[in-house]
C-alpha cells in the first residue's frame, strides 16, 4: 500500500496512523466494537452454513442424491409401470469422474406381521453402481450387500429389522401390486441389514437387485437395466445446468433434492433469510454504536484542523487523512477479526457445537431425515470477504459522516 503512494500521500498516510495512536483509547473502542460485531455475525453465518450443509447432506443421503433424472410419467404420477432402459448412450452421457449415477426401479410395498405393518419403498438397483452412489453397502451391521446375481434376496434397514424381529437369512413376505394391477405376495430372503441415515430411512427403504424387481413387478427379467429414476451424486446443486444439458427433455425430467424435499428446502431458505436480516440489524446497530465515538474523535481535533486549515491545508487533504485512517482501522479490525474467526471456527468445524435435543441421546427427525445434536460450523473465503465488506461499510459510513460534519463546522467558523 505504502509503495503505491507518492511522497505527499505517504506523509498523510503516516499522519493518519499517528492520529489513531494519539487517540488510542477511542480508536481501540471503535475497532473492538466493529471486530466483535463482525466476529459474532460471521460466526452465526458459519453456524447456519453448517446447519444448511448438514441438512442438505442428510436429505441427499436418503437415497435422493443431489439430482434425479426421472421418467416423465413417473415424475408426474410416481407410476412405475413405464420404466426406460438405462442404455449405453445414457450411461456415456452421464459419464464423469464427478457424477455417480444409480438407475433405480421403484415399487411401493408393505409387510404385515404380528408386530404390526409397515409401508416400504422397494428399490431395484444395480449394486455396483449404487455402491458408488450411496454408502449403504459399507454400513451393514449384519449379512452382505446385494450382487447382480442374487435371486429373490433383499437388504433392509436396522429399524425395520428390530421392529419385526428379522435376522439375516429369514424369509420376508412382501405384499405389493404388480404391473397388471394384481395384488401379490412374494417370499424373499433377507441377505443384509444396514444402519444408515435415519430411523425413518431404515424403516422405509429396502433394496433388491434389478432382476429380482423385474420378476416381482413385470413378471419377467428383461435382461436390461431399467429405471424409473436415475439418482445422481454430484459435488453440489451448481451442477444443474451441466446435467440438464446432457439429457433429452422429451422423455426425462430433472429434479433436484429441493424439488423432492421442499420442506427442508424451505427450512434452508428460512435460515438464509434470517442470516440476511441479522446482518442488516447488526450492521445498523454497530453503525449507530460507533458513529458517535467517531464523530467525537473528529470534533476533538477541530482546533488542530482549524490551525492546519489556516496554514493552507485544504479540505481535500483532510478527506485523504480520513480515508487513510479508515484504511488503518479496516486493516487492524479485519486482521483481528479474521484471526479470531479462523481459530474459533477452525476448531469448532472439527469438534462441533453440541446441542442437547433430549435425554439419553434422543434424536429429532423431520421430513424423514435425522437432525443431529452437533452442528459443525463451516468456514469459507466468502465469510472472510463478508468480514471485510462489513467493516468497510460500517467504518466508511461513520467516517464520511463525521468528516463531513466536522469540515462543515470548520467552513462555517471561517
Amino acid at each position: 500500500m505504502e509503495a503505491m503512494l507518492n511522497h505527499e500521500n505517504r506523509f498523510l498516510f503516516h499522519f493518519a496512523g499517528k492520529s489513531i495512536k494519539r487517540n488510542a483509547g477511542r480508536s481501540f473502542f471503535i475497532g473492538l466494537s466493529v471486530s466483535l460485531a463482525v466476529i459474532i455475525a460471521v460466526w452465526i453465518l458459519a453456524f447456519f452454513d453448517g446447519v444448511n450443509r448438514q441438512i442438505e447432506r442428510s436429505v441427499v443421503n436418503t437415497n435422493i442424491g443431489y439430482f434425479q433424472i426421472q421418467e416423465r410419467e413417473f415424475s408426474r404420477t410416481t407410476d412405475p409401470s413405464n420404466p426406460l432402459p438405462f442404455d449405453q448412450k445414457l450411461a456415456e452421457t452421464l459419464e464423469s469422474s464427478e457424477i455417480s449415477p444409480s438407475p433405480e426401479l421403484v415399487l411401493d410395498g408393505n409387510i404385515t406381521a404380528p408386530e404390526g405393518s409397515a409401508a416400504l419403498l422397494i428399490l431395484g438397483i444395480v449394486p455396483k453402481l449404487h455402491e458408488k452412489f450411496l454408502g449403504v453397502s459399507s454400513n451393514l451391521i449384519e449379512g452382505e450387500f446385494l450382487t447382480d446375481g442374487d435371486e429373490n434376496e433383499i437388504v433392509i434397514g436396522e429399524a425395520l429389522a428390530k421392529e419385526f424381529k428379522y435376522r439375516v437369512g429369514d424369509d420376508f413376505v412382501l405384499n405389493y401390486q404388480d404391473q397388471k394391477g394384481q395384488l401379490r405376495s412374494e417370499l424373499v430372503k433377507i441377505k443384509g441389514i444396514f444402519n444408515f441415515s435415519s430411523h425413518s430411512f431404515e424403516k422405509r427403504y429396502a433394496y433388491v437387485n434389478q432382476s429380482t424387481w423385474q420378476k416381482l413387478y413385470l413378471n419377467e427379467d428383461t435382461g436390461r437395466t431399467l429405471f424409473n429414476r436415475v439418482s445422481l451424486m454430484v459435488p453440489g446443486l451448481e451442477w444443474k445446468e451441466e446435467i440438464q444439458s446432457r439429457i433429452s427433455p422429451n422423455d426425462l425430467v430433472l429434479k433436484s433434492w429441493r424439488d423432492l424435499n421442499p420442506e427442508m428446502s424451505v427450512v434452508m431458505d428460512f435460515n438464509d433469510g434470517m442470516i440476511r436480516m441479522f446482518f442488516l440489524i447488526i450492521g445498523i446497530t454497530v453503525l449507530m454504536t460507533i458513529l458517535t465515538p467517531v464523530q467525537m474523535l473528529w470534533q476533538e481535533r477541530f482546533r488542530e484542523l482549524k490551525m492546519l486549515n489556516i496554514l493552507g491545508v485544504s479540505n481535500s487533504r483532510f478527506w485523504k487523512i480520513g480515508f487513510f485512517e479508515v484504511l488503518h482501522m479496516i486493516f487492524y479490525s479485519g486482521l483481528v477479526s479474521s484471526i479470531i474467526l479462523v481459530v474459533v471456527i477452525g476448531i469448532q468445524s472439527k469438534t462441533g457445537v453440541v446441542f442437547d435435543y433430549g435425554k439419553e441421546g434422543i434424536n429429532i427427525e423431520r421430513a424423514g431425515i435425522q437432525l443431529t445434536g452437533i452442528v459443525y460450523p463451516v468456514l469459507s473465503l466468502s465469510q472472510i470477504s463478508v468480514t471485510f465488506l462489513f467493516i468497510i461499510f460500517v467504518l466508511m459510513i461513520s467516517y464520511v459522516w463525521s468528516i463531513h460534519r466536522t469540515l462543515g463546522k470548520l467552513e462555517a467558523d471561517t
